[in-house]
């Protein structure tokens, strides 16, 4: 079922950008966010919220490479993801973005839980532009470890997944039909 949902997602949004207008390429966004992460039943840190922050730019009209780093706490336990994306946005509107990504995750662990572990990574998420240059975001993001940094024999992976919500400047943005 889950996959279905999101092969017809994926094929409405691919249709759906030959008409719609597009970012040049070098645009760029630089955001900070609020996060919420649920963790893995099997890792010793409860659910936490933290900050972050991204980068992104256009390397064509309408995919970006973007990083964000974030950092939260939890149970004496420190967690900071990096995340590397390939972006595909949408416009659905003149200020609406649909904003669909996937990429690498990094997860380091610290203070009473010194670990690290790395996978795959997906998003969905909108974009509202505020003005020319700020948005409000928000994303919705599923990480999947494949080593999960407890190491435990009965866990072939990990998946943790995460809200963000925040404020962006948006810098050589294309301008956008009223």
């Amino acid at each position: 079922m889950v996959s279905r949902v999101g092969v017809v997602t994926a094929c409405t949004l691919l249709m759906a950008a030959p008409v719609a207008g597009a970012q040049q390429r070098g645009a760029i966004e630089i955001g900070g966010f609020a996060n919420f992460t649920e963790f893995d039943n099997s890792l010793p840190i409860g659910n936490a919220l933290g900050v972050g922050g991204r980068a992104g730019v256009h390397a064509l009209p309408r995919v970006a490479l973007e990083l964000d780093v974030a950092r939260s706490s939890a149970d004496g336990v420190t967690y900071t993801p990096m995340h590397v994306w390939v972006v595909y946005d949408v416009p659905a509107d003149a200020k609406t973005d649909v904003v669909v990504g996937g990429g690498y995750v990094h997860n380091k662990y610290g203070d009473g839980y010194d670990a690290t572990d790395s996978g795959l990574s997906g998003f969905f998420g909108v974009r509202y532009r505020l003005r020319d240059m700020f948005a409000l975001r928000m994303d919705g993001s599923l990480d999947f470890m494949w080593n999960p940094a407890n190491q435990n024999y009965n866990r072939a992976f990990n998946g943790n997944w995460g809200i963000s919500a925040g404020l962006s400047v948006l810098l050589n943005w294309a301008s956008r039909p009223k």
